[in-house]
């Protein structure tokens, strides 16, 4: 049976509910398309099972090999998903600190053009694991590095104009790789990392 645990983690949006999702749980061995259904059917419960803004954990430490079609089936579709706003403004982010097991996520990524936050351990420097764009990545680190930002803040940080700004971080929200809620004014939206 795969384990579902509530964690609680750091000054990150204290209210960001977070679950761990231990793969490892169901073999060791992630090979397959049809192993990959299995859990990605059970990471998509668990993740429609969190409160909106929630964060879920995808922890594949302890897996000893996947392949191509597992991680393009179980990680790779479900990214997708979370991309094209199936899942509602909930995240995911992969737990994983061996790169010859992450080759294999990176590579169904980026055929995907889609991208995902990795952390070593729970608590760890986040970074990325799949394709973005450079401007991408740069609004990215941003928001990671000040934890919760305007928009207005993001721009005068980056150099950028209000509308460039918004978009690239609308952008990084809509794949999932920022939490995103509404300023105190209600004009401008705060974005914010996710682990």
């Amino acid at each position: 049976m795969i384990s579902l645990n509530t964690v609680r983690i750091g000054p990150v949006a204290e209210e960001r509910a977070r679950r761990v999702f231990k793969v490892s749980e169901a073999g060791r061995l992630m090979v397959t398309r049809r192993a990959g259904r299995e859990v990605r059917e059970a990471l998509e419960g668990a993740l429609s099972g969190l409160p909106k803004g929630g964060v879920l954990y995808v922890d594949t430490r302890g897996v000893e090999m996947m392949d191509y079609s597992f991680a393009d089936e179980a990680l790779g579709i479900l990214v997708s998903r979370v991309a094209s706003g199936e899942h509602g403004d909930r995240h995911l982010v992969l737990v994983e600190e061996d790169r010859d097991l992450l080759e294999n996520v990176e590579a169904s990524l980026r055929q995907r053009g889609l991208a995902m936050i990795r952390v070593p351990e729970i608590g760890g420097e986040p970074s990325v694991v799949g394709g973005i764009k450079d401007h991408l990545l740069e609004t990215l680190r941003a928001i990671q590095s000040a934890g919760s930002i305007t928009t207005a803040e993001l721009a005068k940080r980056l150099g950028l104009n209000h509308t460039a700004c918004n978009n690239r971080a609308t952008n990084l929200f809509r794949l999932g790789l920022v939490g995103r809620r509404p300023g105190h004014s209600g004009r401008q939206y705060i974005y914010e990392r996710i682990a």
